[in-house]
């Protein structure tokens, strides 16, 4: 099965076979220097170190890039060669400041593996590809784009000045964490991933099967949709759960009893033309329609999250607009400091919004809360974005025999279950986990427990499906 996989590859990614052939191989001693460092709340050893990678393969004599990575070593103080090496979502977050979580997080299975986190090229440490897409002084602006054209265009003239944005995809990564992974001395990896880092962890898996022990799929993005597309009827369906939601909860619907005619009602406001005060300005600015569902859609991700909507709804429909209009901006706020969204736009312009289909699109959102204003916001952002090529075969759905684990929420407003189907159906080795009353990355005892034991097996015990107990709802907030 690897070798018919190793040969499929080499055939489908012509440009990546030399590469394939000379890192499937196991791996040697470590040659790669790393020294003690510290990190932020992480007890006990941590070894940080750069790999200098290139920029673009194909020009040796060009840019070169500090890939930051860091070990949190086996607490035992014998590791095994197969250490858990996390894949940040986004995409634009980056791994290393998260160590303190993830290293609770897989306590238990830290006493014989080492805990790799690897800032990917254009993120964190490594080259981050950072922009400004917020403006303290122009507030107003974040109250109608997601992705302001102004600050997009900027932020791609400074970036391209001493960057070449066409290769930091998913594949330069793959080949990056690959380079590590031999150079630290590791036999193979078990790949944990969440959010737009499954698809990082599919493109590696397909390129590098051997180099990968297990690999855990958290809210997994199939690599064969397009984003943003889904989103609007996924949202669409998650808001009608929402307030289905309310109306069987006795305290939701005693405070809101009338929250659908209420959520309808806004709605029409806004995209009449609702005007907001905002900090620091004597006039009021418009609210833009659609980036209020935006972030609406945003809050629908995980159940905490969702649980304030009825009541931002219902102060809308009294004339307060300030929680929708405070939520945006800091939200806004936070994701310049959260995101690499130099990298977010790298990524998805070339791996995504490029092979959106108009008519898909009108079909889509067509009906829904949300409308086209996450596409058009995205395709607008992209239109002058630098493009890079694609392998023949990248986008087609990735078929493995490596044994992996696949975990969704069933509350999930982002990556539905229907997600986590569409991409399992090519493994052969699966398991396909339902956290029920869950969204979007969460974790729980209940997964811990399944994780742990897939990890130290290696293999796919389940039947093919499991489910862990429902998590009760958050309460409403009321007030």
């Amino acid at each position: 099965m690897i070798r018919q996989t190793s040969v499929s590859i080499a055939r489908a990614f012509p440009t990546l076979a030399a590469l394939f052939v000379s890192c499937a191989t196991a791996a040697t001693a470590a040659t790669l220097p790393i020294s003690p460092c510290e990190l932020p709340d992480v007890a006990g050893p941590v070894r940080c170190g750069v790999l200098d990678v290139l920029e673009d393969p194909n020009r040796p004599n060009g840019r070169r890039l500090p890939i930051h990575l860091a070990v949190v070593p086996a607490t035992s103080g014998k590791a095994l060669s197969d250490p858990i090496v996390v894949l940040m979502g986004g995409p634009g977050e980056d791994a290393i400041s998260a160590a303190a979580i993830y290293a609770e997080q897989f306590a238990s299975l830290r006493t014989d593996r080492d805990l790799l986190l690897v800032d990917q090229r254009g993120a964190g440490q490594s080259a981050a590809l950072h922009c400004a897409l917020y403006r303290p002084e122009e507030p107003e602006v974040s109250l109608r784009e997601l992705f302001p054209l102004a600050a997009v265009e900027r932020c791609e003239r400074e970036l391209q000045a001493h960057a070449d944005l066409t290769n930091y995809g998913f594949l330069r990564f793959a080949s990056d964490l690959e380079q590590v992974r031999r150079e630290l001395g590791y036999d193979s990896l078990n790949l944990f991933a969440g959010s737009y880092g499954t698809r990082a962890a599919l493109v590696y898996m397909r390129a590098f099967p051997r180099s990968v022990r297990t690999a855990y799929l958290g809210s997994v993005v199939p690599i064969d949709l397009a984003q943003p597309m889904p989103m609007a009827r996924t949202a669409q369906i998650a808001m009608d759960n929402l307030l289905r939601a309310c109306a069987a909860d006795s305290l939701c619907h005693q405070a809101f009893p009338n929250l659908q005619t209420e959520f309808r009602a806004i709605l029409a406001r806004l995209r009449s033309g609702v005007r907001v005060s905002i900090p620091g300005k004597s006039d009021r600015v418009p609210l833009d329609a659609g980036r209020a569902a935006e972030w609406f859609r945003s809050k629908l991700y995980r159940p905490a999250g969702s649980a304030v909507l009825p009541w931002v709804f219902h102060q809308a429909y009294s004339g307060n607009w300030t929680p929708i209009v405070e939520g945006i901006l800091s939200q806004a706020r936070s994701a310049d400091a959260d995101l690499s969204f130099g990298l977010l736009l790298a990524i998805t312009c070339n791996e995504d919004v490029q092979f959106l289909d108009e008519k898909q699109i009108q079909v889509e959102t067509q009906g829904t809360f949300l409308g086209d204003y996450r596409v058009r916001q995205q395709q607008t952002a992209c239109r002058s974005w630098p493009k890079s090529r694609l392998p023949a075969g990248y986008r087609q759905p990735v078929r493995s025999s490596v044994p992996t684990m696949f975990v969704s929420g069933d509350s999930d407003g982002g990556t539905p279950l229907w997600f986590m189907k569409h991409a399992a159906s090519g493994f052969s080795h699966r398991v396909e986990l339902i956290a029920r009353g869950q969204g979007h990355t969460e974790w729980s005892h209940c997964i811990a427990q399944h994780y742990k034991q897939f990890v130290i097996s290696g293999s796919t015990h389940e039947s093919g499906a499991a489910s862990c107990e429902p998590v009760p709802r958050p309460p409403f907030r009321t007030e």
